[in-house]
């Protein structure tokens, strides 16, 4: 279907929607938008997690505990 045909087609269902329906396509075009403004991960991002998940891998013990990380970003950054 052309972009065209389908505009006027999305705008019949828009203007003849009842509550339920607007609220769905809102949704809908709001869950568009934040995929939008939160691409995918970058090669080098990509690059970078997979060589600490190996790292991690390779000695499971050099990572720290939620807690303490928490613990010492409070004491620097206070809260």
């Amino acid at each position: 279907m052309a972009t065209v045909n389908l505009k006027k087609h999305v705008l019949d269902y828009v203007n003849n929607a009842d509550d339920r329906l607007l609220r769905m396509i809102k949704a809908l075009v709001e869950s568009y938008r934040e995929t939008d403004e939160h691409p995918e991960l970058s090669e080098t991002h990509k690059r970078l997690l997979d060589q600490r998940l190996a790292d991690h891998e390779e000695d499971p013990s050099s990572g720290r505990e939620w807690p303490e990380v928490k613990s010492e970003l409070r004491a620097k950054y206070g809260a």
